[in-house]
């Protein structure tokens, strides 16, 4: 049976899936809820902020996205069920792996073999989803034009969850199980990724660009302002020093673009008060400009785009 994120503690529950979708509903956290139907199967369900996001049939390696009602109804022989409370960054990244498709599995010894697999990623420009499982250490790193990401990366150890890449040195007792997953484009969960992307990039492109027209004291004032309306929301996503740290599990494409939309139109505002509409237009034409044309895309389609955000 697949277990995500093993060295989490489980859930009170009950072996009860009422129990667990109560905790996720009161607490407000995101999670997830595995039962396991036999050896090689396993049904999991996801869950974002509190609510149900979507739910899987795991076969060995293939994977099956099933109704929610059909997850819940999925009792006779379950012999556990297991909830476990994750960081939405956790959630998230398990969400993509579910909607992905495994491509190649490696067995990794050592820290030179791994620096080889990092250096052939790097020269291919590769862009995809690895998952990383030991005796010690299970998660989960996004890489995009063969770097990793350092926001998508989440991984459960004994002593926790670790938002750094772990070192193979440091990691002792089994060696590393590496699987590579390569992304449906109309998965919701690759969409939110790549609209994430984009959004993060677009923002620091335009954090960097005001500062150097206004200088870091007016833009640390617009970074507080902006984190000031973006608390209401319960976003968990925050401004400082020219970046955006989205750590929020979204679980659809639409409330990804609702909080992306309401953040730019408000920095489009403070921008207009400070330096003009004409110069916030053309600010925002040039950034737009310099995001990788994938992630440009995506934007453009949920109607992100430079002439919404400006007067």
């Amino acid at each position: 049976m697949k277990h995500f994120f093993s060295q989490v503690e489980d859930l009170p529950v009950n072996n009860s899936l009422l129990n667990a979708e109560n905790y996720f509903s009161d607490q407000k956290v995101s999670g997830l809820v595995e039962k396991q139907i036999n050896a090689d199967r396993t049904a999991i369900l996801i869950v974002g902020g509190g609510l149900p996001c979507s739910a899987y049939a795991l076969d060995n390696d293939i994977c099956k996205s099933i109704s929610l009602a059909e997850f819940s109804s999925l009792n006779a022989g379950i012999s556990h069920l297991r909830a476990i409370k994750l960081p939405d960054a956790a959630g998230r990244m398990a969400w993509l792996a579910l909607e992905s498709h495994v491509k190649n599995k490696y067995l990794i010894g050592s820290d030179e073999s791994w620096q080889r697999q990092l250096d052939q990623w790097k020269q291919e420009r590769w862009y995809g989803l690895i998952e990383i499982t030991s005796r010690t250490l299970h998660g989960f790193a996004l890489f995009w034009k063969g770097e990793i990401q350092k926001p998508e990366v989440i991984f459960s150890m004994p002593q926790g969850f670790v938002t750094e890449f772990p070192l193979m040195e440091n990691v002792t007792g089994s060696p590393w199980e590496i699987t590579t997953y390569t992304h449906t484009p109309s998965a919701q969960a690759y969409q939110c990724a790549i609209l994430r992307q984009g959004a993060v990039e677009w923002t620091r492109q335009i954090l960097g660009r005001y500062r150097n027209l206004v200088g870091q004291k007016l833009l640390q004032l617009m970074e507080r302002e902006l984190n000031r309306q973006i608390l209401p929301w319960q976003w968990n996503i925050s401004l400082d020093e020219s970046m955006m740290v989205d750590m929020h599990f979204f679980s659809s494409l639409s409330e990804a673009t609702h909080a992306y939309r309401a953040l730019f139109m408000a920095m489009g505002a403070q921008m207009n008060f400070v330096i003009g509409s004409m110069l916030t237009q053309k600010l925002l034409d040039e950034t737009f400009e310099q995001i990788h044309p994938d992630e440009r895309a995506v934007l453009r389609a949920e109607r992100l785009i430079p002439a919404a955000f400006s007067e």
